[in-house]
């Protein structure tokens, strides 16, 4: 099953950032006619063809709404569990987050690496990273708030340098401990009314 994308939308692909989707069309492949979701990145330069029973998964997205922005941005602080890795630990970490083309992880990694940047912690290919995965970032924003690249750099840079001014994020592993703690608690307190 897959998402029915619409010539003229806007995609997240995590190879290569925004693209449009220009057309569907079907080849003759092996003998089989199999039907394409074909691309065309954002400044036109990359075109691509998908198989549409492959669009998820190789990580093809919808774009987030404005609102699932703000709420992300809202949210953002480093992991500092992330940045207490050996660097060749953190790259992994990062490259894993970053190849699911999830907006959530592309955050992580950016926020994470901007606050090792901040520190003067960060390496070349961590620089590197935080580069590339910024500007597709910048151009998923551009596209979402209907801004001028500028513009929309700005924006990214704002929320990155708030970002890193606020509370480290929990692991799920840390939440879901705190939540069965919680749980724990309460089934004493239970226990202890009866």
């Amino acid at each position: 099953f897959y998402y029915m994308y619409k010539p003229g939308e806007h995609v997240f692909y995590p190879k290569g950032g925004v693209f449009v989707i220009d057309k569907e069309s079907n080849k003759q492949i092996a003998g089989h006619m199999i039907s394409f979701f074909d691309l065309v990145s954002s400044d036109g330069k990359t075109r691509i063809s998908i198989p549409k029973t492959n669009v998820s998964r190789v990580g093809v997205r919808k774009l987030i709404s404005d609102s699932e922005l703000e709420y992300h941005i809202d949210s953002w602080a480093p992991d500092l569990k992330i940045c207490k890795l050996h660097h060749k630990n953190r790259k992994s970490r990062f490259e894993a987050f970053r190849q699911t083309g999830e907006f959530t992880d592309m955050s992580t990694v950016v926020v994470t690496i901007h606050y090792l940047i901040n520190k003067t912690k960060a390496t070349f290919e961590e620089k590197r990273m935080y580069d590339q995965i910024r500007k597709r970032m910048v151009d998923e924003i551009e596209i979402i708030r209907s801004l001028s690249t500028k513009e929309a750099d700005d924006t990214l840079k704002n929320a990155l340098d708030e970002a890193i001014l606020r509370k480290p994020i929990k692991s799920k592993e840390d939440e879901e401990l705190e939540a069965l703690a919680f749980e724990a608690e309460e089934a004493v307190e239970a226990v202890a009314l009866t």
